[in-house]
């Protein structure tokens, strides 16, 4: 059975196999256990016929009554043995495999943090969630089962078939006629279930990643009055994935019907064959009753093999696209606590000179020869429309995105040369798309990080003027914002995640400034806040409020990623260019 398995597994899985096995290390004491107790089960079960045997041939026929009362409790004190250490063998191999499948899941999660932010843009997260849930649970609940059942099972048939073998040759050999057929069946059901299981995979991820954007986007849905047209979507995602279930329910019943008719024929034929036997002679009724008794036992792990086959090919079919997690690549590694947390650059200046960038191999330039300079202090402008490549400085400059062409620099060093944890240690960004997380103020405006106190939490929120509204809430800094800020108004939530990037004490600051329109309390305190920002912190902002321009030392006016005008407001708006005719735009807006 161990080259059968061979056979149904490919080289890729022996891979992905030794890859799990390896989380099993930690906890090699249950699994020695486990294994430990598959010798004593199957020398119970060998043990079990041979007393069989002796009771029918040696008691029952000839009827000695004493030497059977002696052997029945013989028989007794083997099948509770056999029981206790078969759950010895399944508790211990339980707890271990239990215990993998949580440090896997965890180191998982982890790489899943540190990956780059491009993987997020090109990837739904509702695949990504998939992975880690549905996926993992595949796993959890059969693989770990499905291959020391396999070698379990292997142990206890060898070990059957060479006692079989023993008592008589002939009718062994009979049995294993159907081994060759059974495999051929295995091996040609093997890989339609495997496909069938990984269009199963894909199509959940697929329908999981959908049912979580909906829900995201609920209330726009019905805004627009779109549930119909959502609900049909998702009806078409989730029929994809059950006919791929049903699919490989389909090969799954064939395998484990087609292995059943087969090992009922060669029941049958033993069954015939040693009824010849005992009438020539050269059998007795004793070793009859074995083989049909063994029968049961030989060919349960035959069955039960089947739907391990299925399991294993399941949840490898999960492995697999586990492993698409574990082959991505990482940011930068980052020292998360302790002494050796990287400590923030002395800030003296930024310089971007000659820089191109391309967000793929084959794509078009989205900068183009972009040069500026940003000493401590100052503060610059990028303005332009959608798609001119404001966004896109952004990116390279906090290390979301690499391979630019050209050089930025960052204290006159090149900034692919300097640690990410130092460049996030150095740089806060105030994203326009704000998330509020399902926790107190308190917490969303600090994230837990290390050295960010409530103190320092407090006084960034009075920093920014968001402490009048904080303190008029139920529980002030301990008020849990709900719903990613379904419970705050749009000016509120931007405040605190102004006061999100100030606590850090990031002397750079890049303000992505939101453009939907507040109520004007708030937006007297987003005022005072940007003012507060500019006058003690070095600021590169994505300005969309007319103020944020004005107040700043440099304006950059983009388009299709070139620098088209730069100067100050005043000097930009005497050359009536570009700048003057958004500056108009803004204008009209307010």
């Amino acid at each position: 059975m161990a080259g059968m398995i061979k056979r149904i597994l490919k080289t890729s899985d022996w891979g992905l196999i030794r890859k799990f096995a390896g989380y099993f290390k930690p906890y090699k004491k249950w699994v020695v256990l486990s294994v430990a107790s598959i010798p004593v089960t199957t020398a119970a079960g060998i043990m079990f016929l041979w007393l069989v045997e002796k009771i029918v041939d040696d008691y029952i026929l000839p009827g000695d009554a004493e030497g059977l009362q002696l052997y029945t409790i013989l028989l007794g004190a083997v099948l509770v043995v056999n029981y206790l250490f078969d759950g010895i063998y399944s508790y211990a191999f339980s707890k271990a495999g239990n215990m993998a499948i949580v440090d896997m899941r965890r180191e998982l999660f982890g790489r899943a943090l540190r990956f780059p932010m491009k993987y997020f843009d090109k990837n739904p997260i509702g695949v990504t969630l998939s992975r880690l849930t549905s996926d993992m649970e595949s796993i959890s609940e059969s693989f770990a089962a499905g291959i020391l059942g396999l070698l379990a099972d292997t142990i206890k048939t060898l070990a059957l078939l060479t006692y079989l073998f023993v008592l008589n040759w002939q009718l062994t050999l009979i049995l294993l006629i159907v081994v060759p057929l059974i495999i051929l069946v295995i091996r040609y059901l093997r890989r339609k279930i495997r496909r069938a299981f990984n269009e199963s995979r894909t199509s959940l991820a697929k329908s999981a990643a959908y049912l979580q954007e909906s829900l995201n986007g609920i209330k726009t849905i019905q805004l627009y009055a779109a549930e119909n047209e959502t609900f049909e979507k998702y009806n078409q995602l989730n029929q994809q994935y059950c006919k791929s279930q049903n699919r490989s329910n389909v090969y799954d019943a064939a395998l484990y019907s087609t292995v059943e008719g087969i090992t009922s024929i060669a029941t049958a034929l033993v069954i015939w064959y040693g009824a010849v036997l005992i009438w020539n002679f050269d059998f007795t009724i004793g070793i009859l009753i074995v083989f049909v008794t063994t029968l049961g036992r030989l060919f349960i792990p035959v069955r039960q093999f089947t739907q391990q086959i299925t399991t294993i090919q399941r949840s490898l079919s999960a492995l697999e696209h586990i492993n698409v997690l574990f082959e991505q690549e990482e940011e930068e590694p980052r020292t998360l606590s302790g002494e050796d947390k990287p400590k923030p650059l002395e800030f003296e200046e930024i310089e971007f000179r000659n820089v191109f960038f391309s967000y793929g191999d084959d794509a078009p330039d989205v900068l183009k020869n972009v040069s500026f300079k940003l000493q401590k202090g100052e503060r610059i402008a990028l303005v332009g429309t959608t798609g001119s490549g404001k966004s896109t400085i952004i990116r390279l400059l906090s290390k979301a995105y690499s391979g630019y062409r050209g050089s930025i620099t960052i204290n006159g060093q090149e900034l692919r040369d300097i640690p990410l944890s130092r460049v996030r240690e150095t740089i806060s960004v105030m994203q326009q798309d704000i998330f509020m997380f399902n926790d107190t103020v308190a917490f969303n405006i600090g994230l837990g990080r290390e050295g960010v106190t409530r103190e320092k939490i407090e006084n960034a929120a009075r920093f920014v003027y968001a402490a009048p509204f904080v303190e008029k809430l139920p529980g002030k800094y301990e008020f849990i914002i709900q719903d990613n800020g379904d419970n705050l108004s749009k000016g509120q939530g931007q405040l605190i995640s102004f006061a999100r990037a100030v606590c850090s004490e990031s002397e750079l600051i890049i303000l992505d400034e939101a453009t939907s329109a507040v109520d004007s309390l708030t937006e007297q305190y987003i005022q005072k806040a940007i003012g507060n920002i500019f006058s003690s912190r070095t600021v590169i902002a994505v300005a969309h409020r007319l103020s944020t321009i004005r107040h700043s030392d440099l304006i950059l006016v983009m388009e299709n990623g070139e620098i088209i005008e730069r100067g100050n407001h005043t000097e930009l708006l005497a050359k009536s260019g570009k700048y003057a005719s958004l500056l108009h735009q803004l204008d009209e807006k307010s």
